[in-house]
């Protein structure tokens, strides 16, 4: 078992309207590995190993996977939990973490995975009825539950968990995330830790050097925050979330869990083209990018546009957002994508150095 401690410092500033704090903690990158091992390789694809995926799914097994599945549906409701971060002062491992969640009587925790989203408080009070009512009041409550839940969260899969016995799913909760800490994020805790540590004091350094806002655009890779959203943000570096990025949207608090620069291999021409060239290789993201070169969309907008489903459309902008292709500028309470034209500039030129590397003598 590794103890390691919670650091955090706030450092933007109050002008802005906007609190923006880097936190260095083993619980987000384990929450972000978990989510990894699930949707790795389905349609997402994360810079960790493929061995190491398949290892972990294999040290899950067949019934600990289904479990996982059951609380990743849509978007993982798992990553509600960081919300439980929020209540804790000093140390925080993810030992710690775990007894926190076990602790929890049953209800508040289904209260917290299904209830702590902003875009889900609608929902939270028609699931705190379904909880402490029976018969056709508890019917009821989980139909109107059914009908304020976002979709995009997840629906069937808060549904499904909001008719399940509160103690049989933290059970397998608990469960879960213990076999996964015991069988496969300790044994590599020891090697991410200090990266992690590293981006951390990299990234508190910069907020200190640019305006929170920009510097959260900066962290997130293409995210332009709207401050009225979320005026208390935190940004937790992850090793596993890498190229993507988490956000757990609380109510005033919002959580970015984004990747961590690998000291040892700073990206150059050749992954840049990569990643370029991975995210333009689907015939429907090349579409996104033909609408967004005319407008601004939202996601819902996408995927009306697309003929397919919220989440899906959603999958393909995150990808694209890795990609730096595109970002996101919050704007009353919407999210819309805007396509970066000078990233296809910046790719050409990569393109073009590797290009002149081969012509070179001694060149690949």
């Amino acid at each position: 078992m590794v103890q390691r401690p919670f650091s955090a410092i706030v450092l933007s500033p109050a002008a802005t309207g906007v609190h923006v704090r880097v936190e260095a903690s083993p619980v987000y990158d384990f929450l972000a590995a978990l989510f990894v091992v699930h949707r790795h390789g389905r349609g997402l694809q994360f810079d960790c190993p493929d061995p190491w995926v398949r290892t972990a799914r294999r040290a899950l097994g067949a019934s600990l996977l289904r479990d996982l599945a059951g609380f990743a549906g849509g978007r993982a409701l798992f990553v509600s939990l960081v919300a439980l971060l929020e209540r804790r002062a000093g140390p925080v491992t993810v030992p710690d973490f775990l007894r926190q969640v076990e602790a929890l009587p049953a209800h508040e925790l289904l209260l917290v995975l299904l209830g702590s989203s902003r875009a889900a408080r609608p929902a939270r009070d028609c699931l705190l009825a379904a909880l402490t009512s029976r018969g056709r009041d508890r019917q009821q409550a989980l139909r109107r539950f059914a009908e304020r839940f976002p979709e995009e969260l997840g629906r069937p899969t808060a549904l499904r968990l909001a008719r399940t016995d509160p103690e049989v799913t933290r059970a397998r909760l608990v469960r879960l995330l213990r076999c996964f800490y015991e069988a496969v994020y300790a044994p590599e805790e020891r090697r991410v830790w200090p990266l992690i540590l590293r981006d951390a004091e990299d990234k508190r350094r910069r907020l200190g050097q640019v305006p929170a806002e920009a510097f959260v655009e900066e962290a997130t890779g293409g995210w332009v925050a709207d401050p009225a959203a979320a005026p208390e943000v935190v940004v937790a570096p992850s090793w596993y979330v890498r190229p993507y990025l988490l956000v757990a949207d609380h109510v005033g608090t919002r959580t970015y869990v984004v990747p961590v620069v690998d000291p040892s291999h700073a990206e150059d021409s050749e992954d840049r083209v990569l990643r370029v060239a991975r995210a333009l290789a689907d015939e429907t993201r090349l579409r996104i990018l033909r609408m967004l070169e005319r407008r601004e969309m939202y996601v819902q907008q996408v995927a009306e546009a697309l003929g397919t489903s919220h989440v899906t459309a959603l999958h393909h902008l995150a990808t694209l957002r890795a990609a730096r292709l595109v970002r996101v500028v919050e704007r009353r309470n919407l999210r819309y994508y805007q396509l970066r034209p000078e990233a296809l500039e910046e790719a050409a030129r990569a393109l073009e150095s590797l290009t002149k590397a081969a012509r070179a003598p001694g060149g690949r």
